[in-house]
């Protein structure tokens, strides 16, 4: 293995890459009495992060939760009770991780690599995310983009997460299980690894990653394997 000055800082995103979404999937599908309630919560979700990134505004992701989960019970013309509302949305704090992530982690941290997250979440969301996971001694660094104030995937804001490690952007690997995650990771200058979650696919016209793997395990082999 070559010296650890010479390995790529590994930078993860959290929500359905490393933590599996699944209990909170359920649940907002059953709040929302709609099958694909989830994901066109999620959906907008993700779109009105993007309106505060365009209009140089910024409201934390769990303001926008909220408030787009009120805005998906609109359409699907449906009410939701406020209280389960909040203990829904509660539920992302207490994700367990995928099985393939401590190995993959570990294989990773073995190898000399330093691991760090970048999330959309709220710090005080992602720190209670890592100890209920149980992930929090694999990584080096856990960063929200509530420091910088803009979503990824802008470009600014996977400069100024390398850049808090003291890296040079070329020197980084996104792992992500999103398209839209790894297309702004590539735009930034860094590398990327795609996890193929269920259900995520890669922005077909975005250039493609530098590593692919059905899991986390597949992923951290072919990064170590790389740089033997």
């Amino acid at each position: 293995m070559n010296n650890n000055n010479n390995l790529p800082l590994i930078v993860f995103d959290v929500n359905e890459t490393l933590l599996d979404m699944s209990i909170l999937k359920s649940k907002i599908n059953s709040l929302l009495e709609n099958s694909k309630g989830f994901r066109i919560w999620f959906g907008m979700l993700l779109q009105y992060s993007l309106v505060d990134n365009c209009t140089n505004n910024y409201h934390d992701f769990s303001a926008i939760a909220d408030a787009t989960l009120d805005m998906a019970a609109q359409a699907l013309k449906t009410e939701v009770d406020e209280k389960k509302k909040k203990t829904t949305l509660a539920t992302i704090k207490e994700l367990t991780a995928y099985q393939d992530v401590p190995k993959g982690l570990q294989l990773l941290k073995e190898n000399g690599f330093r691991l760090i997250t970048l999330t959309n979440s709220p710090l005080a969301t992602l720190n209670a995310q890592m100890q209920h996971a149980k992930l929090t001694q694999y990584f080096e660094a856990t960063l929200s983009i509530d420091s910088i104030k803009k979503y990824k995937p802008a470009l600014e804001t996977y400069q100024w997460a390398v850049g808090q490690m003291s890296v040079n952007i070329s020197d980084s690997i996104l792992v992500a299980a999103h398209g839209w995650d790894i297309a702004g990771a590539l735009q930034a200058g860094m590398q990327a690894a795609f996890i193929e979650r269920e259900g995520q696919s890669l922005y077909p016209i975005a250039p493609k990653p530098q590593f692919i793997g059905k899991n986390l395990i597949e992923v951290s082999n072919s990064i170590i394997a790389h740089y033997k």
